[in-house]
């Protein structure tokens, strides 16, 4: 009687610990961001230490937070999967790819929430395009994340419409993978191969402050109007097993969202401060302030861009509604 009592206590203690572990969250977040004020969210998120204040109200104040900067999605995917990352941001075409990807399997990915929506500009140096028509095969276009990257899907999105869906990679032989402040400044230049750049606010506005750059295609014009342009992503596993984790990050994106949109002067100030005070404040702002600009964790325009990947054969599958692409908390946003 005293071996099975002692038996009992001891399957007990085993089972005790096992919850206890099935419970354990990770000890150390690992989260990122990209260059551009599309991640403002993200950097008020780490300035204001909004996660920090909410893991602690979770009972996990001990957790680390450790950040790191990214020049494109594609690369956040490969720190995704290998684990050196839980959190990814970036453009919506890098999410998508990596949800197409891993559908079905163990770490099958969804999107936490929409970052941002704003125009992307395609921009040249060269006076005598107006329009991808003109581009020639001695032009190169300078892009993050060139192949995969959201400015990737937008410059095919515009070439199928221009010369139909079988010709939707006509202009990307034109692209090489610089980060954006690279390319801005490869373009600025005015020497080397670089004569265009696809990029996003505040290097296109950067760049159209230089009389000799103008826009070539904007990506709202492709898209019929506003669209997300970046967003988060994590693994179904990561949001399983580490739930208060997963919340405390969502609520203090949402926090962040709502600081933004409450005082875009702070978020500017802080975003230049971050930055190291390259960017004006007043620059920054005026750009923030554009009606064309959204912070907002509502994925806005995302299923017909997806839908256009899944009819090219860029993804297998193809999302029946937004809501595929994406975790159930931001479900009951008017997201599109």
């Amino acid at each position: 009687m005293r071996q099975l009592k002692l038996l009992v206590a001891t399957v007990g203690a085993i089972g005790v610990a096992t919850c206890n572990l099935a419970a354990a969250e990770v000890t150390e977040l690992k989260m990122m961001s990209q260059y551009g004020i599309g991640y403002m969210g993200l950097t008020i998120m780490k300035h204001d230490k909004l996660i920090d204040k909410h893991l602690k109200a979770a009972g996990l104040a001990d957790t680390k937070i450790s950040w790191m900067t990214l020049g494109a999605g594609a690369a956040a995917n490969d720190a995704l999967l290998s684990g050196s990352l839980h959190f990814a941001a970036g453009g919506t075409g890098p999410a998508i790819i990596l949800w197409n990807r891993t559908k079905g399997t163990p770490v099958a990915v969804r999107g936490v929430a929409a970052l941002s929506s704003m125009p992307n500009l395609l921009i040249s140096r060269d006076p005598k395009v107006k329009t991808i028509a003109d581009f020639s095969d001695q032009d190169r276009i300078a892009m993050a994340g060139a192949g995969s990257s959201v400015q990737t899907i937008y410059l095919q999105m515009a070439a199928a419409k221009q010369w139909g869906d079988a010709n939707y990679k006509k202009l990307s032989p034109l692209m090489v993978n610089l980060p954006h402040p690279e390319g801005l400044r490869a373009l600025l230049s005015g020497s080397g191969e670089i004569t265009a750049q696809f990029t996003s606010p505040p290097f296109q506005n950067i760049a159209l402050e230089n009389p000799a750059i103008h826009t070539v295609l904007n990506s709202y014009d492709v898209m019929g109007g506003a669209n997300t342009f970046l967003m988060l992503w994590t693994t179904e596993k990561f949001r399983q097993e580490n739930p208060k984790t997963y919340k405390a990050v969502f609520d203090a994106l949402t926090e962040a969202m709502a600081s933004i949109n409450a005082d875009k002067k702070r978020a500017a100030e802080i975003y230049a401060q971050e930055g190291g005070g390259k960017e004006k404040v007043e620059f920054l702002l005026k750009i923030m302030e554009d009606p064309q600009i959204h912070y907002t964790l509502a994925p806005e325009r995302l299923l017909p861009f997806a839908r256009f990947m899944h009819k090219v054969g860029v993804i297998k599958n193809d999302p029946a509604s937004w809501k595929d692409l994406f975790f159930p908390e931001v479900h009951g946003l008017p997201g599109s």
